[in-house]
């Protein structure tokens, strides 16, 4: 059973790099949307993505019961660090699973337990989730100078070693020197 579950991993892995080869086209980059719906935004006055452009922006959807999303939290706090904030904005969407994971009260204290200090918007009822047509947790999603999604990963970024930190960190210094080409 392990080894089907993991030769399922595997085969899903390999749809996902298929997926992200395909939207590296620019021509069909789409425009992502903009956070809609949004109750609260923590560690920041509400943020559009328009107001972002020039800067690259990773998008993330999380949710502060799910283990596989807090094993990615100390990597976008980590690119915070690594990247110059004024070319990269990190983004947490929290999107609830549970009931209680939607009450605002809840995600601040999660956020601060948790020492998260980039933007998060509170997408309690789900409407920006909706707005992406997103299905997981985590989820994340590279934006572009220009706004366009160019890049997404679904799950844990190194989930049995799967690279997601060292990829997704090639694609954020490709994004980053596009908008250095300009």
């Amino acid at each position: 059973m392990r080894n089907a579950f993991r030769t399922a991993t595997l085969v899903m892995l390999g749809i996902f790099v298929v997926k992200l080869s395909a939207s590296e086209d620019l021509a069909r980059a789409p425009q992502a949307p903009e956070p809609t719906g949004v109750v609260q935004w923590i560690n920041s006055e509400p943020l559009t993505l328009k107001s972002q452009r020039g800067k690259v922006v990773v998008f993330h959807f999380w949710t502060f019961g799910c283990i596989n999303c807090q094993r990615n939290l100390p990597f976008y706090n980590q690119w915070r660090k690594d990247f110059p904030s004024d070319k990269l904005q990190i983004i947490g969407v929290h999107t609830p699973e549970f009931d209680r994971e939607a009450a605002p009260q809840n995600v601040a204290s999660a956020v601060k337990e948790r020492k998260i200090k980039y933007p998060v918007a509170v997408d309690s009822e789900r409407k920006t989730w909706r707005a992406y047509g997103n299905r997981y947790w985590p989820a994340i999603y590279l934006i572009d100078q220009r706004g366009r999604v160019r890049y997404r990963w679904d799950g844990e970024l190194e989930y049995q070693d799967a690279g997601g930190d060292k990829l997704m960190r090639t694609k954020i210094k490709a994004l980053l020197a596009e908008a250095g080409e300009r």
